[in-house]
């Protein structure tokens, strides 16, 4: 009795694992039953051939009947399959894989059953049985599916017997399908749990490969393939957003606390992302103190500030006995048809570099612009400024864009995602409400942009001061007349 129940306890152990394979290895099943698939197509061809060719040497009295030419339009079909199954290699479904293989090897059953019965009425039945016996060696599929796919084959093949031969030759071939069907079915299982064993095995030495021990998000090298392969893949018209979060002063809790505490905040931090991310999320810590997040199908603003918000809020709650709470800072962008990863993170980066300028602790959440431009850019950061530049170089001007900012944080997102085309940046400076002084501040100190000029527009003499102290390129006063304003432009863009 305890041998018979450790062997149902063994049983269901391996058939959950087999659950565990088809459930998690969906993927590769289809990828290796499309490849088997033509494999199998090649090898008939060739033992058909070569059937043909030791037939005549050997049976004299051998003829080509009906019944083995039938294989022939079967292969030519399935030849031009197997064309379309390489040209769309990554975009079948797991339904149209299952309904392209099935199909295949039905009629190969039918076809192997004719050439059995009808062109060899006198024979035992062999072709048919061997191919059921090797049929779970070439395909992949769960048990009761083996069971029922190949009850069907044979039961046709004994109809076609009891027909075609006399009763004891029947009685022989039932024999032989019965046999080779019960045979089949324990190997299939056999060859199932090893396939569910190595592959699973497989797949979690790749999961541990692609994962940083210590805080169990996808490592740097796993991350920007499952970002490439996310971007590779989506459909255009997919919204999705990226964020990169960077703990703040993070040397300093090192210093301060100890690399073992600091080890500890990675470690909560990854787990914070795991547990507050959806599952097909890309999280992923991407060196150091800083993770990248990639989200599917998120096309709102609103809602990624308050994750955001929400992810600052319980990294601030983490307690290793430290004086003041830890921070992160955020930078964030929304997109909804960008297919090129590298500028989306770009654009991130300079976000969260913003959210660092502005004094740590912030979140900068700005969306990809859609627009194009086939002219150089003139960024005004103002209202006025904007009507005045349209009064200077015209409406119609052939060798300038106009566009505009409302704010400083627009004003960075523009130049985030056209700094390749901008040539000079107007920007009105008002020290007293602070505006105008981050883009400056920001600019200067970012080295990708500097090269960009900057002619900041000063309200009053304690913004003009504080203009020059940050690094404006020139500095005039609101009421410029307008002809100093285009020779002020024109010698920086170099007209």
């Amino acid at each position: 009795m305890n041998i018979f129940s450790r062997f149902i306890k063994v049983y269901r152990e391996e058939n959950e694992m087999i659950r565990e394979y088809f459930r998690d290895c969906l993927k590769t099943i289809d990828e290796n039953n499309l490849y088997m698939l033509r494999k199998t197509c090649m090898y008939i061809s060739m033992v058909y051939l070569v059937m043909f060719g030791i037939a005549y040497l050997m049976l004299p009295d051998f003829k080509i009947s009906f019944s083995y030419l039938t294989l022939i339009p079967l292969l030519i079909i399935y030849f031009n399959v197997n064309l379309y199954v390489i040209k769309h290699q990554g975009e079948i479904s797991t339904a149209k894989t299952a309904a392209i293989c099935c199909t295949f090897y039905f009629w190969l059953g039918v076809v192997l059953s004719l050439m059995d019965v009808v062109a060899s009425p006198n024979t035992q039945a062999i072709w048919l049985p061997i191919a059921v016996l090797v049929f779970p060696m070439i395909y992949i599929d769960r048990t009761y599916k083996y069971c029922f796919e190949e009850f069907v084959v044979l039961a046709i093949m004994l109809v076609m017997s009891y027909f075609y031969k006399t009763y004891e030759m029947f009685i022989l071939d039932a024999h032989t399908a019965v046999s080779v069907y019960i045979v089949s079915i324990l190997s299939a299982h056999i060859v199932l749990v090893m396939r569910s064993r190595e592959t699973l095995a497989m797949t979690e030495l790749t999961r541990l490969s692609s994962m940083d021990k210590l805080t169990k998000v996808l490592n740097k090298g796993a991350l920007l393939q499952r970002i490439d392969s996310y971007f590779l893949h989506k459909p255009p018209e997919e919204p999705c957003a990226m964020c990169i979060i960077d703990l703040d002063d993070f040397k300093q809790v090192n210093d301060n606390l100890g690399h073992n505490i600091g080890d500890l905040l990675l470690e909560q931090v990854g787990k914070l992302l795991n547990e507050n991310f959806r599952a097909y999320d890309i999280v992923g810590r991407y060196g150091g103190d800083e993770f990248v997040v990639v989200m599917p199908r998120m096309g709102d603003i609103t809602i990624l500030q308050m994750r955001c918000k929400t992810l600052q809020m319980y990294i601030s709650s983490i307690n290793f006995d430290n004086d003041k709470p830890f921070t992160v800072s955020i930078g964030a962008v929304v997109n909804t048809g960008l297919k090129d990863s590298g500028k989306m993170f770009a654009m991130a980066d300079d976000a969260l570099y913003k959210s660092k300028i502005q004094g740590k602790n912030c979140c900068t959440t700005w969306v990809y612009d859609e627009m194009e431009f086939n002219k150089p850019l003139i960024l005004a950061v103002c209202i006025e400024r904007h009507n005045c530049l349209k009064e200077i170089y015209g409406e119609d001007n052939d060798k300038f864009q106009i566009i505009t900012a409302l704010n400083d944080d627009d004003a960075l997102c523009q130049i985030s995602r056209y700094h390749s085309l901008i040539r000079v940046i107007l920007l009105e400076v008002d020290q007293e409400n602070g505006r105008g002084l981050l883009v400056v501040k920001y600019m200067k100190n970012r080295e990708s942009f500097a090269r960009i000029p900057i002619v900041v527009i000063a309200k009053d003499e304690e913004s003009c001061k504080q203009a020059k102290k940050l690094g404006a390129d020139e500095v005039l006063m609101k009421d410029t007349p307008p002809a100093i304003y285009k020779k002020t432009i024109n010698k920086l863009i170099g007209i």
